[in-house]
Parts: structure tokens; sequence; C-alpha cells
């Protein structure tokens, strides 16, 4: 059931498969967590977490400021400047990093300037998505499953705003992986590429009462379990009352009139009648889109992106919040929190010292495992923050049972 905005009607093309496995871990590199992602763990059943707490990590003082300039953004965002590491220039990926730290026994700061751009070289191009099935080569095909559905939307080419330069490699990425690995059968899926807001309204409904496509896709399929994957822009409006999603012909600062509420998608979900609903944001709701990231990439507003309380059967995990910038990972050309869920769900994330290995995966620790790798690449990499975020009444069973990413496991 692929389909996208505009001309683009193709799906991607199939993963091939044939390629000389990766070997499989046994135990994550990780031998602490931050305090916040520690205590989402062991608030969540069956998860002891007896990994220690790390000590704060500390940021490399952006080039050029003044003293008082540092002072004063680490008072704003609550960081300390490292004082004791190596600084480097440019952009190293998180597993060259850690390689070179290791060799070296040294700790690298990656500098950041006054202003980093946007667009950062990636040698991915288009074709990053094909590339992104490294992550999980190794996964056995799960069993079809007629009660996954998914929404899968990229949006990349917008009107009157920047480029969204990840956002049709995301969402390509994403619908491979389910539809390749996780048992979801295509025509289960909706891909939608470039989604105006006619078409959003369409697809998701424009109140709880006048649901979409969606709410008749469910209905067809009892017990569904529905994945809803976002790639593209938010916005936050002027009040600070209300997130949107935004649909490519949306008007720049004029959010109420053409964006989609994320209150309005909430609450259309949990009426939706499903078994269960994940929502995964790879987006930012800031107020602006510029072309530059300034650092230490900061929270811009003081509206969330979550739900205003855990919602009965609906889980959602942010790529960042508050208006915080998003980042790109450098050897897939996709987000950086897009990366980082698809390894997750592809079995890391149910690895020791995060995952609790009991051949279920569930949605505390694919957070826990996206949102540390995340932080640890967005520091490592580019010298600045980025915090996913995550809401769940519940700890929600995401994926379980043979032939899927733990049945790849030894």
């Amino acid at each position: 059931m692929a389909r996208s905005g505009g001309d683009k009607t193709a799906a991607p093309p199939p993963v091939t498969h044939g390629e000389a496995l990766t070997p499989r871990k046994l135990a994550l590199d990780i031998d602490c967590l931050p305090s916040d992602l520690l205590a989402v763990l062991r608030r969540s059943p069956g998860h002891s977490a007896s990994v220690r707490a790390c000590e704060p990590a500390c940021l490399p003082a952006p080039k050029g400021l003044s003293q008082t300039d540092l002072a004063s953004l680490q008072a704003q965002s609550g960081v300390a400047w490292c004082s004791a590491c190596v600084p480097i220039d440019g952009h190293l990926a998180l597993e060259d990093v850690r390689r070179i730290e290791r060799a070296g026994n040294v700790q690298l700061c990656a500098t950041p300037p006054k202003q980093l751009p946007r667009r950062l070289a990636t040698d991915a191009g288009d074709k990053a998505y094909t590339r992104v099935r490294e992550l999980y080569r190794s996964l056995l095909p799960a069993a079809e499953d007629e009660t996954a559905i998914a929404i899968v939307i990229g949006n990349r080419d917008y009107a009157s705003l920047p480029l969204s330069e990840t956002s049709r490699n995301d969402a390509d990425a994403i619908y491979s992986f389910l539809t390749e690995h996780l048992g979801y059968a295509q025509d289960n899926v909706v891909l939608v590429r470039d989604a105006h807001a006619a078409e959003l309204a369409k697809l998701l409904g424009t109140e709880p009462d006048a649901q979409g496509d969606l709410a008749r896709l469910v209905r067809a399929h009892p017990g569904a379990k529905v994945l809803l994957y976002y790639s593209g822009f938010g916005a936050t409006n002027a009040a600070q009352s209300e997130t949107y999603l935004l649909p490519v012909d949306a008007e720049r600062y004029r959010e109420e009139r053409s964006g989609y509420p994320l209150s309005t998608l909430y609450a259309g979900l949990s009426s939706l009648g499903a078994k269960s609903v994940l929502v995964l944001l790879e987006a930012e709701f800031g107020r602006d889109h510029g072309a530059y990231v300034l650092p230490p990439n900061g929270p811009e507003t003081v509206k969330t992106v979550l739900p205003e309380g855990p919602l009965a059967g609906l889980t959602v995990l942010a790529a960042a919040d508050r208006g915080q910038r998003t980042l790109v990972d450098l050897t897939y050309g996709i987000g950086l929190f897009t990366r980082y869920l698809i390894e997750g769900m592809a079995g890391n994330a149910d690895l020791a010292p995060i995952g609790n290995g009991d051949g279920k995966l569930d949605s505390a620790e694919i957070y826990v495992y996206a949102a540390e790798m995340v932080e640890l690449a967005a520091r490592k990499t580019f010298g600045l923050l980025q915090n996913p975020v995550y809401s769940s009444a519940a700890t929600a069973v995401v994926s379980a049972g043979s032939g899927g990413a733990l049945a790849a496991k030894p």
C-alpha cells in the first residue's frame, strides 16, 4: 500500500540479501548510563538495571566565544565545559572516535564553531537507506504478522522551508526494515513521501470523531498493533501552546493554519481501538529551521512534544524536545535518532547492560538504547547536545517471538 505525494509513487527497491553476516554481539560497549535513562529502566518491569550511573558529561567549549558568553551558555543550558580532552576539528563518526580513544587512551573533543552548518557532507547520498541494512543484516526475517500496521511519512521537499535533508532516506530505511525484517506485510504499510496538509488529514483524521484512512485500516485488522513513523519538520506556535507536524505545503510561522497538531494526533491515535500504538518522531519542533545549529544545541522553546500525560496503549519516542535541533548520522546519511532506533530494534536494545536478554524488545529498552547512543554520538561527533524523549503509560512489548530481532542473537 505504499504511496507518496506528488509523482514519486515508487516504493524503495527491496533490500537484497546474501552478504556475509556481521558478528553478533553478546553485550553492549556501555559501562554506565545517565541517571535519567537509568531511572527509565528501573521503573520498567523485568529490568534490574544494575549498571552504574555515569558522571555528568562535559561538552567542548565552542570556538570564538568569550568567557562571558561561555558562562552565560553554561547557566542557560546547565552544561559543563570540558577541560581535559584533546580537541579535534571536523567531525568523525562515533565508531572512529571511540576506536581512537581506546587506542590512544585519550578523550577526544569535537570542538564546534559558533555556528555549525546544518548540511554536513556525507558519503551516503540518496542510496543511504540501502546501506542501513548493515545495521541489521544478521537479523533473521520475522514471520509475517497481519496485525502489524505502519504509517511511514518522510517530508523532505518543503515549499517555503529548507530541505529536510535526511527525511526521504529516513522513511525509506524504516519502510525497508519493517517490510523486509520485522514481519510487516507491504499491504499493511502506508509509505508517504512529501505529504501535503490535505493528505495528512485524510490519512490521520482531523478529530478523534472524524478519523481517517488509518482508523479504517485498524478496523479491518482486529487486534492491530500500529507503528507511526514521521521524519520531517515540526514546529511550535508563537504562544508555545501547541506543537505540530508540518506538511510540505506548510506556511512559515503559520503553524495554526497549515500544521497538524500533535494534540489532535495523540487524541486520534488513543481512540483507534488498536492493541498498541508506537509513535516515532524524527523531527525538531522549534520556531526556526535555519541553516545553522548554535552550540550547545539546547532547548529553544518550553512546549514539550510529548502528550500532556501518558495515554493508555500509546507510546511516543521523539528525537528531540522543546525546539532542540536534530542531527545527522554521518555514516548512513539518515537522522541520528533513526539510525539508533533501527539498530536497537534489530536486537541491540535487548543486550546487557540495557536489555535484559529475555527475548523481547520493549519500548523502555529501545528508548534507552537509542537515547544513550544519540546523546553519545551528538557529543563525540559534533560537540553538541541531542536528547531524545519518551512517554508511555506502560512498558509496551514492541517485538517478540521467533524469527525476529531476538532470534538473531545467540
